[in-house]
């Protein structure tokens, strides 16, 4: 017979819950401790237990002298060229870091779900789908092609205009309009020879390598809600990740 969880499990589990639904919205503090340990019928060091997992995993961020807060991925310029180093990880070789200038080359949607992204996203093949494209330029040159496959279901009534018009980071986008906070990603890298599209969009020759990076983000509840594929001119730019 199985055990049942620690009290602190299900606590952790059921503010992930609210955290998902948008009980709680960006930039706004937890409840106090004593208060959800009241609501939980709980001491206040189990309650700090299930934050403390909670904040570990970026889901939520202490403010000293503050109290705990769900994170802004949407906020102010400051904290959004914050957020765009933990997920843009190309930078120049001397290690200098800058906030790239995204230009959107392509919107469409519907599209059917390829077979090869369905798995990663838990979707059936051929199930409704936005298709992004974008172009990042660094010191005003293009470094790396992006598309982004999102699932329709996860974000309705999403269109060119939404997505171009956005304030900040597409993160930023997914937070403030569809509720949905990326916690984490993952991300296989290697290199390859450049499609003829991608070269000419990088000014590379035709099959110029570049390093090629899939990545499939996800939210609360390890739910992934975006694939994304990019390709790199590393000529004067590497990847670059910090883990602390």
């Amino acid at each position: 017979m199985n055990a049942e969880p620690p009290l602190w499990r299900t606590i952790h589990a059921a503010l992930a819950r609210d955290l998902a639904e948008g009980a709680f919205p960006p930039g706004t503090p937890l409840p106090a401790e004593r208060t959800l340990a009241a609501r939980f019928g709980c001491a206040i060091g189990t309650v700090r237990r299930a934050v403390d997992e909670l904040v570990a995993a970026r889901a939520l961020v202490r403010r000293q002298g503050r109290g705990t807060f769900v994170p802004d991925l949407g906020g102010d310029a400051a904290a959004a060229d914050r957020t765009q180093f933990y997920f843009f990880h190309i930078a120049r070789a001397d290690g200098l870091r800058e906030t790239p200038r995204t230009e959107m080359l392509d919107f469409a949607s519907p599209l059917p779900c390829p077979e090869e992204h369905a798995g990663p996203l838990g979707l059936a093949p051929g199930a409704p789908m936005h298709r992004a494209q974008n172009l990042q330029h660094l010191q005003e040159r293009p470094v790396m092609v992006e598309e982004l496959w999102l699932p329709e279901s996860l974000f309705p009534g999403l269109d060119a205009a939404g997505f171009a018009g956005r304030e900040g980071t597409v993160y930023g986008l997914f937070q403030r309009r569809f509720g949905i906070s990326v916690l984490r990603t993952e991300e296989r890298l290697r290199a390859e020879a450049a499609a003829p599209d991608i070269a000419a969009l990088l000014g590379l020759p035709p099959a110029h390598p570049v390093l090629r990076i899939r990545r499939v983000a996800y939210a609360i509840g390890d739910r992934p809600v975006e694939l994304r594929l990019s390709w790199a001119d590393t000529r004067a730019h590497e990847y670059f990740n910090r883990l602390d």
